[in-house]
């Protein structure tokens, strides 16, 4: 069972049992591996697997991240750059 993705969101998502999580090409992990790891690409973010993420981390805090978690129409006005 899958999750759709809407244009205007950027979520966690969970595919066949297993939980990716997005990242955008510049903020990928130092052990992210092109061969070894479960991960793929949709809409300009890469999703990795939980699993290979908690293997490769054992500091890694799962609320942390998802407290973090934004896409860039959520930010307030004066976060933006303007011209």
């Amino acid at each position: 069972m899958s999750k759709k993705i809407k244009n205007n969101q950027l979520q966690i998502l969970k595919i066949n049992n297993k939980t990716y999580l997005p990242f955008q090409l510049h903020q990928l992990p130092k052990y992210f591996n092109n061969s070894t790891t479960d991960y793929f690409n949709y809409k300009g973010y890469i999703y990795i697997s939980l699993n290979d993420i908690k293997n490769n981390n054992k500091f890694f805090n799962l609320k942390l991240f998802k407290d973090k978690l934004t896409f860039n129409k959520q930010l307030p006005q004066q976060y933006k750059l303007n011209k």
